[in-house]
């Protein structure tokens, strides 16, 4: 699983084990005791279930997406699931805010929510509508969850096409990329313009602390466990 701490994927399967110990406690500390490793990221926790190094991990049903031929997917129960909501904003300090907004409404649009279905997205957005292209040039810097590494990797070349502005994607745990945003990383060459986590609980830290104002939800998801085949 990832690391409750940091990832939020290893936050939820705690919280899935948590809800699992109310109607069934024996099998709940079964597989507490049966946790061998808490991963860096949801993408490392794929990565040990295909390899089989480890017999199944907590992931979500995107990842699970990405190496169906080498996965089997086992649902958790709907009454102890979670549904994880991914909010997305511009920081404050961005060097192109007007770029960085650009992007969240290409991510909200229609094209961009379209791009998140194919690979197992869930759309919060009742009736998205159509991106109006518009021409920036620029490039901008998107922290973005492990988890969204697939899908943001082509919303970003779609949206290179329709404005000219070249994005730059660095994936982590949201927590990593939490922390690199405390740290001073915003604007500049490497820092954020733009972050998308997998987590409210990071997003509502950063907006405590004030690097962002507020934020949109833009995707759900969905814990599973998954097994190698």
């Amino acid at each position: 699983m990832g690391n409750p701490e940091h990832v939020p994927a290893g936050k939820y399967a705690m919280k899935v084990l948590e809800n699992l110990k109310k109607s069934n406690p024996e099998l709940a500390d079964k597989i507490m005791k049966n946790i061998v490793s808490k991963e860096a990221n949801v993408r490392a926790v794929l990565d040990k279930v295909v390899s089989k190094e480890v017999d199944a991990g907590f992931v979500y049903r995107t990842d699970a997406y990405v190496e169906k031929d080498k996965v089997r997917v086992i649902k958790i129960p709907e009454e102890i699931n979670v549904v994880p909501e991914y909010p997305i904003e511009v920081l404050k300090d961005s060097d192109d805010k007007e770029a960085g907004q650009e992007f969240v409404k290409f991510v909200l649009s229609k094209e961009g929510q379209e791009i998140l279905a194919k690979y197992g997205f869930i759309s919060p957005i009742e009736n998205p509508q159509p991106y109006e292209s518009k021409k920036i040039g620029g490039e901008i810097v998107v922290y973005a969850a492990a988890s969204l590494t697939d899908a943001f990797k082509e919303i970003g070349k779609e949206f290179e096409k329709k404005t000219g502005c070249k994005v730059k994607l660095l994936f982590a745990s949201s927590g990593s990329l939490r922390q690199r945003i405390e740290g001073g990383a915003v604007g500049g060459e490497s820092g954020a313009d733009v972050f998308a986590s997998a987590s409210l609980k990071h997003m509502n830290i950063l907006k405590k602390e004030g690097f962002v104002d507020n934020y949109s939800i833009f995707a759900k998801n969905e814990l599973v466990v998954i097994t190698a085949k």
